[in-house]
């Protein structure tokens, strides 16, 4: 029996372009999600700044006070 006549080395070379394919366009999508900024309110930076006590709680309270009355205006 021939070496090149063997059913898996026929099979070999398309599953490898198939892998190939799949992997690109499995790339391709993921690519997509990381090209969009990703949407943060105003309230979430404003409690990311508590978190990292870059302000204290009074100032945060003056400013959701703040921020909760302009939001409600609009």
């Amino acid at each position: 029996m021939d070496i090149l006549s063997s059913p898996a080395i026929t099979f070999l070379p398309f599953a490898l372009w198939i892998t190939l394919i799949v992997v690109a366009l499995h790339t391709l999508a993921l690519g997509d999600d990381k090209l969009e900024p990703t949407f943060r309110s105003a309230r979430d930076l404003l409690e990311g700044q508590l978190t990292r006590h870059d302000i204290g709680c009074e100032e945060y309270v003056d400013r959701r006070k703040a921020l909760d009355y302009i939001t409600a205006m609009v």
